[in-house]
């Protein structure tokens, strides 16, 4: 519960007091909203979205993102530390269905590391395209012509569950037994940072606007584990360039730099880049002053009921 600071420096909010309440399914979320119980309901998933859309009583927010959902490979782990192993589940992956059934089409295909909206984004990269027969091929040319078994780590959420359950099908018709790891978010954040994982289903947005943010802590070699760097991806040229970008103040040598950073990245393929959601949020109709954020961290300050 937050309290207005009447003395604040600024104009003090419009709102007197504001409470935050933690409802973790989305579904149970926009029928708070629904029913009046909620104000403003945050992270509407895309099944819901036409019932608060139709709905006269409430406005439907959406803005692009920048953030990433993407499947990440243990490249120190075989079979992933094979690039070949890497790019054949590239192509085995059907990401347009994962945006069609998992987000209803709220969301685009990744076609680099960072999403368009962020300083440093190039368009000179593409996305892996569904290619089955490729995708076999690849298998084949790194010794796994009827393929393995592995794991996906994911935490739980309906999303994250039917994503998984996704790309599973997919590495099935190439010869990839995916089993499903469902773990509460403490587990999965250990044993990602501890290497114990071998593909896991993540996230990363760039909350600066800025490529730095995106590409540092997911690909240079020190921040491995923890910082964000979770499929352990290690190569020198991608580390010299991203400590160049981050030092000098040439904002159009910058652009240059992490052009050559995701080329090199989508080459080695260190994860499969699925997509860049659309945020959607849900809020009463005599709700005011609020803009989203391409992060989902967005500001109540301005908030205020309207009269």
């Amino acid at each position: 519960i937050l309290e207005r600071n009447d003395g604040y420096f600024m104009e003090p909010p419009k709102f007197k007091t504001m409470v935050f309440r933690n409802i973790p399914e989305a579904s149970s979320r926009a029928i708070a909203l629904e029913t009046g119980e909620a104000d403003i309901a945050l992270g509407i998933n895309s099944v819901d979205e036409n019932s608060i859309r139709n709905n006269p009583g409430l406005e439907l927010l959406r803005k692009s993102s920048i953030s990433l959902t993407y499947l990440g490979f243990n490249t120190r782990k075989a079979p992933f530390n094979d690039v070949r192993v890497r790019k054949a589940i590239n192509y085995a992956i059907d990401k347009q269905s994962i945006i069609d059934v998992v987000l209803s089409g709220g969301g685009n295909i990744a076609t680099a590391p960072i999403a368009p909206g962020v300083f440093g984004f190039s368009d000179k990269t593409e996305a892996y395209g569904y290619n089955l027969e490729k995708a076999r091929e690849l298998l084949k040319e790194a010794g796994f012509p009827e393929g393995f078994q592995t794991s996906i780590n994911i935490m739980a959420g309906e999303a994250e569950k039917q994503t998984a359950q996704i790309i599973q099908s997919d590495l099935k018709k190439i010869g990839i037994q995916a089993e499903i790891l469902v773990t509460e978010s403490g587990a999965y954040w250990n044993l990602t940072s501890k290497g114990e994982h071998e593909m896991f289903l993540g996230g990363w947005g760039s909350v600066t606007g800025d490529a730095d943010y995106g590409l540092y802590p997911m690909y240079h070699s020190k921040a491995a584990g923890a910082p964000g760097n979770r499929s352990f991806y290690r190569n020198e040229k991608v580390d010299q360039l991203l400590d160049r970008a981050r030092t000098t103040l040439d904002q159009e040598e910058r652009k240059k730099l992490y052009e050559e950073i995701q080329l090199i990245i989508l080459e080695d393929a260190p994860n499969t880049l699925l997509h860049y959601r659309v945020l959607a949020v849900g809020t009463q109709k005599d709700i005011g002053g609020l803009e989203l954020y391409p992060i989902p961290l967005h500001d109540f300050y301005p908030v205020y009921i309207k009269p």
